[in-house]
């Protein structure tokens, strides 16, 4: 009976020598299967390969990124709507004197609409970036099965790399609301057909199906 080949013992005398391995990078030989395609978080990239189940080569469609975003929108509206009515509030008891006249009027661009572009900034930027950074989905990416990943990585973003992430489209909505809707639509322009937004670009960072 052939014994199996065992590489720790020496070839019996005679036999000729086992072919060399290949080097890291060659070609596999012809007939091999072709490799598998890079997965993000695998080995190739460091990482431990994905969750059981979880889709990690796919670039998410731009249809469940839109409804994770309006999600995430109602999450943060109704968290920001509590300061917002009293900072309004405020606004209104100031602006009228002891007579019942109007001393001041709100603005449109003035510095009270800014106050309160402010305060749903920073409520909205906490959410996001502390989710991002810390599970790599916000609630609504988890809703619709979307995840964000560092693109070298796999793994989730880091700390900075969430706060770029978010910090172009807020750059947007201070400068013109509708403008962030054009930063969100950017990975409709994704000349590479993997939905990576201009924040994506900045930031590095992917988002994947994770079913």
């Amino acid at each position: 009976m052939t014994q199996p080949y065992d590489p720790s013992q020496p070839p019996p005398y005679g036999a000729p020598p086992p072919p060399p391995p290949l080097p890291y990078g060659a070609p596999p030989p012809y007939g091999a299967p072709p490799p598998p395609p890079p997965m993000y978080g695998g080995p190739q990239y460091g990482g431990y390969g994905p969750p059981p189940g979880q889709r990690v080569n796919d670039p998410a469609p731009m249809g469940m990124r839109l409804l994770a975003r309006i999600i995430d929108w109602l999450i943060v509206g109704v968290v920001s709507a509590i300061p917002i009515a009293i900072f309004s509030i405020h606004l209104l008891s100031n602006s009228i004197s002891s007579d019942g006249s109007t001393t001041t009027s709100f603005h449109l661009y003035g510095a009270d609409y800014f106050k309160l572009v402010l305060i749903g900034i920073v409520i909205g930027g906490v959410y996001e970036v502390g989710m991002i950074a810390g599970t790599g989905a916000t609630l609504g990416k988890m809703a619709l099965g979307v995840r964000v990943a560092d693109l070298d990585t796999g793994q989730k973003p880091s700390l900075q790399a969430a706060l770029i992430r978010w910090v172009i489209p807020a750059a947007a909505q201070v400068v013109l609301f509708l403008l962030q809707w054009v930063v969100y639509l950017s990975p409709f322009f994704d000349s590479t057909h993997r939905n990576r937004g201009w924040y994506d670009y900045a930031a590095k960072t992917i988002a994947v199906r994770t079913r």
